[in-house]
């Protein structure tokens, strides 16, 4: 199944590519088959084939990762090429029908990977929010086609606008409630967090940086094509809140967090409020496509990184790692340019997609979302150090941890080809500028201004990726120089305990690793102690208890005697001819 998975991962990449904006692939009217009216079909569109590449290139960098991973690890490859088309046809399809068939495929399959490593808890968390995703987009979709009868996407502004201004708020409301549980904006969140941590590692990749692109992408053909949020102030001041909101309590959570997958999935709930704040700027798509690509990339490259120290070193906490840059250092280059990159610091390419996003929303005058925005991208540096800290840097937390080995190049080659992919977009940001030009020119929206493959233009300024990359380079190398210089004489310590010399005489229960206690501090803030001693868990909790309470009651008075619910209908009648309904 391996190599089933890289065959048909590469061929599918070159496709994909090869059908970049060449249009309608496929159509068929249903009215035939008695749906008159009804037609379905699959479009390559600029957007939707740049979503179907960013697909299949990361089904590609998973299938290399797996071809000398071991069994126990990879259990999800099996299912890896039907979860592959369910994405495929969901981002190709130009109906809402062919979309939610590929949504339920979607879903579907994801439970069957998940239910070999999740615990029950985690499982029943991830089927009830599926559920609720997939009803809520479905009762969106019967909405929509209410209107003027088609489920088509060039229709559907037409029938959005056929409908009342009671079925429009529904709509919306149905359709973004499904979206944000996909996406797990906070609030929603409740399953995801889980089922990153307890994927297969390797899978967690996957979630993170493909099967979350599905919402952003029904979320921008919903925005976009169906309400045209431009027209909408109200609606856009909403999600921007909700989407910087999400980003600055998902950064925090993620400070908290001792478990690196739990981190990073925290992380992805962050940068994906980045994504939906952003678009609901009037000239903010390009910035939100921009930071979709950066983040599929940077997740691959950060989970794939971890999975490799958790298969090495059978460990996932931060408090029980550390020090494993001289025994892993190609992981850790790696890791490196991962968090620079997720941070959005130059010279790598997350500062193009972040610079994007601050010029539109300061072009927009959302002053005060800017700067919640910046707040949280700044607080981000926590995280990130805590991140390479915790695994690389500092003491060893355990004797074993001392003996490990670098992990194997099959680990190593994606993390290479896309490291090199974010240098590059670092170097010369605007070099993909013209095909996501080519998006929203289709989608009647504000280009990306740029002069040249290494410059972005904005209407505040420019950023020239080139000179900041080689600005950068010099200084390094001036510092490595001087530093490689200084002959100072330096004490080799013979252990992790060998620090008497500092005044103390740690045992092996000492906890000597930076990493146990990084952050905890913040808690003295109030705000963060509010975010961190509060979760979505309690009012899911509460609900639990209300629906089993209530279907207690219920299941007391309708017992199945046939002659208590005799007399449960004469008391309905009753009631109902007397409030005269």
């Amino acid at each position: 199944m391996r190599f089933v998975n890289i065959i048909l991962s590469f061929i599918f990449s070159v496709y994909t590519v090869k059908l970049f904006d060449t249009g309608t692939i496929w159509q068929l009217s249903l009215g035939n088959y008695g749906f008159n009216g009804l037609v379905i079909g699959l479009e390559a569109s600029a957007l939707s084939s740049l979503f179907a590449i960013m697909v299949s290139l990361s089904w590609f960098i998973i299938s290399i990762t797996i071809l000398k991973s071991d069994k126990k690890d990879i259990s999800f490859s099996r299912w890896l090429p039907l979860l592959s088309f369910s994405l495929l046809l969901i981002v190709y399809a130009s109906d809402y029908l062919l979309f939610f068939i590929g949504w339920e495929v979607m879903s579907i399959t994801t439970y069957i990977i998940l239910s070999n490593t999740l615990s029950k808890d985690a499982l029943i968390k991830y089927i009830i929010f599926a559920m609720a995703s997939a009803l809520s987009i479905l009762m969106a979709i019967v909405i929509l086609y209410s209107g003027i009868g088609s489920l088509l996407y060039v229709d559907g502004h037409l029938s959005f606008l056929a409908l009342n201004s009671n079925l429009r708020v529904a709509l919306v409301v149905f359709m973004l409630l499904g979206l944000f549980i996909k996406m797990g904006t906070i609030g929603f969140h409740y399953w995801l967090v889980d089922s990153y941590q307890q994927a297969d590692n390797l899978f967690s990749a996957y979630l993170s940086a493909v099967l979350s692109k599905m919402a952003i992408y029904a979320l921008i053909v919903f925005l976009i094509e169906v309400v045209k949020i431009e027209y909408s102030i109200g609606l856009s001041y909403i999600l921007a809140i909700i989407g910087v909101t999400s980003s600055i309590i998902a950064t925090f959570k993620a400070i908290k967090e001792d478990d690196v997958k739990r981190l990073l999935a925290y992380s992805s709930i962050a940068q994906l409020g980045y994504i939906l704040t952003v678009l609901a700027v009037a000239n903010g798509l390009g910035g939100a496509i921009y930071h979709s690509i950066i983040h599929t990339m940077v997740k691959l490259l950060l989970f794939i990184n971890i999975a490799g120290v958790i298969t090495i070193t059978g460990r996932s906490k931060l408090s029980q790692l550390g020090g494993l840059i001289y025994k892993m250092p190609h992981s850790f280059v790696m890791a490196l340019i991962g968090i620079i990159v997720l941070a959005g610091m130059p010279p790598l390419g997350g500062f193009a997609s972040k610079y994007l996003i601050y010029t539109s929303l300061l072009d927009s005058k959302f002053l005060l979302i800017l700067s919640a925005m910046m707040f949280a991208s700044v607080s981000s540096f926590l995280y990130v150090y805590k991140l390479i800290y915790g695994v690389y840097l500092g003491q060893p937390t355990h004797k074993k941890l001392e003996s490990v080995k670098e992990v194997s190049i099959w680990y190593l080659i994606p993390q290479y080809l896309i490291s090199l992919s974010l240098i590059i977009i670092g170097t010369y940001p605007a070099l993909v500028v013209p095909y996501l030009n080519k998006i929203l020119t289709q989608l009647n929206q504000t280009e990306i201004p740029y002069q040249n493959a290494s410059i972005l233009s904005a209407n505040i300024g420019s950023y020239n990726g080139e000179v900041v990359m080689f600005a950068f380079i010099g200084i390094f190398a001036i510092v490595l120089l001087f530093l490689y210089s200084i002959n100072s004489k330096t004490k080799e310590a013979k252990d992790r305990f060998d620090i008497a010399y500092c005044g103390e005489e740690p045992t092996v229960n000492t906890p000597l690793h930076y990493g146990y206690s990084l952050g905890k501090e913040l808690e003295r803030v109030g705000f963060i102690k509010i975010i961190w001693k509060n979760s979505s868990s309690h009012f899911y909790d509460f609900l639990a208890k209300s629906t089993i309470n209530i279907s207690t009651i219920t299941r007391k008075l309708y017992s199945g005697n046939l002659t208590i619910n005799f007399h449960i209908a004469i008391l309905f009648a009753i009631l109902i001819l007397w409030l005269g309904v």
